[in-house]
């Protein structure tokens, strides 16, 4: 039965790894000129914090030991929250790499039984139901950031499959 478990942690890591994959795409893609640019409401840099923010906290082991990145900025995770400062993308970059592997760990650990097991975030739902969402949410705020690269004229990015 264990077998079964380890598969679909294997899958699950298989789905969301080329979403991380893509944010960084994003990332890098992006020209500094418009990174940072208020005009873009969210801004692009909080766009890709907040989603790695609320990713670092539901792969936290429990709500009391999930610790907010620290920054030299004075930034919020909150899309729309005016901040007088915004994260460089080579810090974002850093801590996309730290999430992604905080998620592959978090997936990877979980036994058969903990993978329909309530979350211990949000009761009312399984882990795999906070898996399937975060996945879903980095699409969609992809979905988003493709759009600004669109509407800059630049080359948006294309879709990762899992490597087989």
């Amino acid at each position: 039965m264990s077998g079964n478990a380890n598969l679909l942690n294997e899958i699950l890591i298989r789905q969301i790894s080329p979403s991380f994959k893509m944010i960084g795409i994003a990332i890098e893609r992006c020209p500094k000129a418009i990174w940072a640019q208020r005009n873009i409401d969210p801004p692009i840099w909080q766009q890709v914090y907040h989603v790695l923010y609320t990713i670092d906290y539901w792969f936290s082991e429990t709500k009391e030991s999930f610790a907010p990145p620290e920054f030299k900025e004075d930034v919020s995770s909150v899309l729309g929250e005016v901040t007088k400062d915004f994260i460089v993308q080579e810090d974002v970059i850093e801590y996309l790499v730290y999430v992604e592997q905080k998620t592959t760990q978090f997936i990877s650990g979980m036994k058969e039984n903990e993978i329909t097991s309530p979350s211990k975030h949000y009761p009312k739902w399984t882990n795999l139901d906070v898996i399937l969402e975060q996945v879903r949410h980095l699409q969609h705020h992809l979905g988003y950031l493709n759009r600004v690269l669109l509407k800059c004229k630049l080359t948006p990015v294309e879709w990762e499959c899992y490597e087989q």
